[in-house]
């Protein structure tokens, strides 16, 4: 959970990037306007929205980037979906939606709430006590073990982790692993690792230039799983839109980026 607050900003659109956690926003100031596709943003078919939720997605989302704007941001965990929500991450939308299609009036209240805190404390008590209210009341089946045990292995192994390897550890074939994954968390197992990888070498880029370091592209390969620099370029400019060094021009720091090197809440 992060808080963010900037004023003085220039008026503009910034990347949402994929990640391997379900992204939630809960705006105070003002709705955010989202884009599913740079095309419809340029078409004007944007969408507001006070609290943003969506599943996992393999590209890039649109997000205008006000003078101003404070929120808190919350990553949460794909397989938690069930819990919070009722439905698996499978379930959520990846395109522009009103999460209280979902939610509801519980919306209302937590924003009414937000606004009227004082201190971040405040803020980010409001939305423990949501969360913690979802878990206490929602429903959703249980997860197969299967899964947990394949997504456990995938992000302790960063990613690394061979389908294959994963579907004997597990007891199933590749095929039925895939087929149980992809039902559970929307996206298949390689797809998952992929993004894992991605989240992890977009957190180490934005780190080292937040900490003044030069951006060495092979050595964070390396370190995140890929083959070579043009392994991750590529991955990267699929997952963003555009290169590590070109993403980090335009758009460090953003929400997501300037999380990488702040404490969680």
């Amino acid at each position: 959970m992060v808080g963010y607050a900037a004023t003085g900003l220039s008026p503009g659109v910034h990347r949402g990037l994929p990640s391997d956690s379900l992204v939630m926003v809960f705006s105070i100031d003002e709705p955010v306007h989202t884009a599913a596709t740079f095309h419809d943003w340029l078409q004007g078919r944007h969408h507001s929205q006070w609290t943003v939720l969506g599943g996992l997605h393999t590209t890039a989302a649109w997000v205008d980037q006000p003078g101003r704007w404070r929120g808190i941001q919350v990553a949460l965990h794909p397989l938690g979906a069930r819990r919070l929500f009722g439905l698996p991450a499978a379930a959520l939308p990846v395109t522009s939606w009103d999460a209280r299609e979902l939610l509801g009036s519980q919306l209302e209240e937590v924003h009414a709430n937000l606004a009227a805190a004082t201190s971040w404390s405040a803020r980010y008590a409001v939305v423990t006590e949501f969360l913690t209210a979802r878990l206490a009341t929602e429903q959703g089946g249980v997860v197969r073990p299967e899964v947990t045990e394949a997504w456990r292995c995938l992000a302790r192994g960063r990613g690394r982790a061979r389908v294959a390897e994963l579907a004997h550890h597990v007891g199933y074939s590749r095929r039925r692993l895939t087929d149980v994954f992809r039902a559970e968390t929307g996206l298949s197992p390689k797809t998952a690792a992929r993004l894992m990888r991605f989240d992890a070498a977009r957190r180490a880029v934005a780190l080292r230039s937040a900490l003044g370091r030069p951006l060495d592209i092979a050595e964070i390969a390396v370190d995140n799983g890929y083959y070579d620099h043009a392994h991750l370029v590529r991955e990267f400019t699929e997952f963003a839109g555009l290169g590590p060094t070109l993403w980090l021009r335009e758009e460090f720091p953003n929400v997501q980026a300037g999380a990488a090197a702040q404490a969680s809440g």
